[in-house]
């Protein structure tokens, strides 16, 4: 499972004349960019800013489609199932490692029906509760938890805000039920709203409800404390043990697999100058995402993170449905 690298994925591409075909004029027309969670998370922020740069760079639009449901597989299965001509491409993220040990039937494989184009960015993720949450540390919210049943939100079932709860909640032993939304704009409403206790999620969609004084941040993951929220503790400063959770979020953009080579290194170029871009790269510092080296391995990125994830899953009891 995605241990294949990236030249061997494009090693497997159409042969040389249908490539040429197919990359002659490309782009001729708009691109569709499939981001797989409803609109206001930190993935479909990142998506737009993706889209909006690299349509400038290949002189086409690309057009953005939000494909949520069940953590994000309806969009990786169509962009699985769609025609590997280039102009349909998938914003993935950490579901492409934990979706084989999630689901037993997923209808695709992860690792062979994708041509990886390149890895993004990373970014830290927020413990955040209520406003009015009687916690306001993260110990408080462990002894909080103890005390009575709470209810955690995440993006949905094995997505990055699910997986950064349960591995939360199984380090100490909390009874917190778990409470699946279509994204992660739908999970942090229901927190802002109190209907919900907690959720782990990215800062650039979680920080307008911030701002509007909706949502408390306990702490957030990484080394160091984020320059727009700096007097939120890391994890570590909060007393909270938690190394899995030290990179946070990433993403990557992903194209069907049997790409021809052409067209997946035209991609490549374009993500690449796209977000090398002054204005990209500013944009990307205020929302606190750190932009990935260019020359990241993907495909070995998603291993290393597959192996990381299923470990998790199978300390938290988390079994395929």
């Amino acid at each position: 499972m995605w241990k294949l690298t990236k030249r061997a994925f494009l090693g497997s591409v159409l042969a040389c004349a249908a490539a040429s075909a197919f990359s002659a004029d490309f782009p001729d027309h708009p691109l569709k960019l499939v981001i797989p969670y409803a609109p206001g998370g930190p993935t479909d922020v990142l998506g737009r800013l993706v889209a909006e740069h690299m349509g400038r760079v290949l002189n086409q639009p690309v057009v953005v489609e939000n494909k949520a449901g069940a953590a994000g597989l309806i969009a990786m299965g169509q962009v699985a199932k769609a025609r590997a001509d280039g102009y349909t491409l998938l914003l993935g993220d950490m579901n492409l490692a934990v979706a084989p040990a999630m689901n037993k039937n997923l209808g695709f494989d992860p690792a062979r029906d994708f041509t990886p184009i390149g890895m993004i960015a990373t970014a830290p993720m927020l413990m955040l509760v209520p406003a009015d949450s009687p916690a306001k540390t993260a110990q408080e919210l462990i002894a909080l938890a103890k005390g009575g049943k709470l209810a955690y939100a995440s993006a949905g079932v094995g997505s990055p805000t699910h997986l950064a709860s349960e591995v939360f909640k199984a380090r100490y032993g909390l009874e917190i039920t778990h409470v699946p939304y279509q994204g992660a704009g739908p999970a942090l409403t229901a927190v802002a709203a109190g209907q919900t206790a907690l959720i782990f999620t990215g800062l650039s969609g979680a920080r307008p409800l911030i701002e509007a004084g909706k949502l408390r941040p306990l702490a957030i993951t990484g080394d160091q404390r984020s320059p727009v929220l700096p007097n939120v503790p890391t994890l570590k400063e909060a007393g909270l043990d938690l190394p899995e959770l030290k990179i946070g979020s990433w993403w990557g953009l992903l194209a069907p697999a049997g790409l021809p080579a052409p067209v997946a290194r035209q991609l490549e170029k374009a993500l690449v100058a796209a977000m090398e871009s002054p204005e990209a790269k500013s944009r990307l510092a205020a929302l606190n995402y750190t932009q990935a080296p260019a020359d990241t391995d993907f495909s070995r990125w998603v291993g290393r993170e597959a192996q990381t994830w299923t470990a998790v899953m199978q300390k938290a009891g988390i079994r395929p449905e």
